[in-house]
């Protein structure tokens, strides 16, 4: 039986006498629906256990703090080693890592930067907006 077929023999559209009494949807209908399951498990904040320290010779090295940054774990980033076109274009990409995952970049010195995701709060002493202190 259909759900057209249902819709007409619960409202009584199918044409069958007066008396008949609308029929509610068996339970193979009711067994579709049920509880709702996750399809990826909350993340605690609680369990941040490891900060990883990278020292990125090139631009390509940018793939590495992507997985390590998505996966939650903060970083700690050196790009002393960098060129300055390289420098320049992996701050730019953190920036947007920073901005599309809701974490959070600070400069530690002039070359090194600490990049948390969103449930890892950084003690601030300056001011909360330092992103114009990055670009310069």
């Amino acid at each position: 039986m259909g759900v057209f077929d249902s819709f007409k023999e619960y409202f009584d559209f199918s044409g069958k006498s007066e008396n008949s009494v609308p029929q509610r949807p068996t339970s193979a209908a009711k067994s579709s629906s049920g509880k709702v399951t996750p399809i990826r498990a909350p993340r605690n904040s609680g369990d941040i256990n490891e900060i990883v320290t990278l020292d990125p010779t090139g631009f390509q090295d940018v793939r590495e703090i992507a997985d390590h940054f998505c996966n939650d774990i903060p970083l700690i980033i050196n790009m002393a080693s960098l060129s300055e076109k390289d420098s320049q274009r992996t701050l730019d990409f953190l920036l947007g890592l920073k901005e599309g995952r809701h974490g959070q970049l600070k400069r530690v010195t002039p070359k090194v930067f600490l990049l948390t995701p969103a449930n890892v709060s950084i003690n601030q002493d300056q001011d909360e907006d330092e992103t114009d202190e990055l670009l310069s």
